[in-house]
């Protein structure tokens, strides 16, 4: 499924059951398929939020601070080798990071 803001998913519910719009008038509405306007509907319990859904993705290694830390290496530091950043990273925030993306 396409991913929805939560407010687009609310009016979808809204457009839907206060509105009694058709899927296809939601779809082109919210810009997204058919499908995905039925499953948002097929998932709605009175939230917008599907309960038993696990979080995308793997878990972060480095949090906002840490990344405001290499930010400002890198605005100190334009030309920084990423090898370099790395190893500030490692000695400041202890945390070791991949050189891939």
């Amino acid at each position: 499924m396409v991913h929805l803001t939560r407010q687009l998913r609310e009016r979808i519910i809204v457009w839907r059951h206060e509105q009694n719009k058709t899927l296809r008038v939601i779809s082109e509405l919210a810009g997204c398929g058919i499908s995905t306007v039925f499953e948002v509907l097929r998932l709605y319990t009175g939230t917008v939020i599907n309960p038993n859904a696990r979080p995308r993705g793997r878990p972060r290694t480095l949090d906002m601070q840490d990344m405001n830390f290499v930010r400002s290496v890198i605005e100190g530091e334009p030309a920084i080798y990423l090898d370099e950043l790395r190893d500030q990273v490692y000695n400041r925030l202890h945390s070791t990071c991949s050189l891939s993306a």
